[in-house]
């Protein structure tokens, strides 16, 4: 079982994995910098969770797919902050262990040949998440990584 060594980001995963076992009532809670929600869209009837980080959402799952946002807070490079990167990679894990996506998915720093920037993904499958590329949508799936 993947742990966090982050207490903020820990509360995430756990909020992560109650919805996953069919938890919804989780809506609005928060730890310091950090909150949970479980949102009911009525438009296509269907049940989501979210997480943000000082008031911006950087998480969203659904049935079918996660979205990654990069929250607005950057490093003087415009790559998601050291926070930022720490609750997503945290919840990539969580994920992957749920069956979710495949595991190791990861949000990383490397040079995309022209600049130091952060990618989302895993192995060759990646996209980059920074202030220039501000969500990234990964389809549910454990044996292929699909990210757009």
């Amino acid at each position: 079982m993947t742990r966090s060594n982050r207490t903020l980001t820990q509360f995430a995963v756990d909020q992560l994995k109650q919805f996953a076992n069919g938890k919804t009532d989780l809506g609005g809670r928060k730890e310091s910098n950090t909150t949970t929600s479980v949102h009911l869209d009525h438009f296509n009837d269907e049940t989501t969770f979210q997480v943000f980080l000082f008031d911006q959402c950087i998480f969203e799952a659904s049935s079918t797919h996660i979205i990654l946002r990069n929250g607005g807070f950057f490093d003087a490079k415009g790559r998601p902050s050291r926070t930022t990167r720490e609750r997503l990679n945290g919840l990539l894990d969580a994920a992957g262990e749920l069956g979710w996506i495949p595991q190791g998915v990861r949000a990383f720093l490397a040079n995309n040949g022209q600049k130091d920037t952060c990618f989302v993904g895993h192995g060759k499958t990646v996209a980059v998440l920074d202030n220039q590329c501000p969500d990234r949508v990964i389809v549910r799936n454990s044996n292929q990584l699909l990210v757009f």
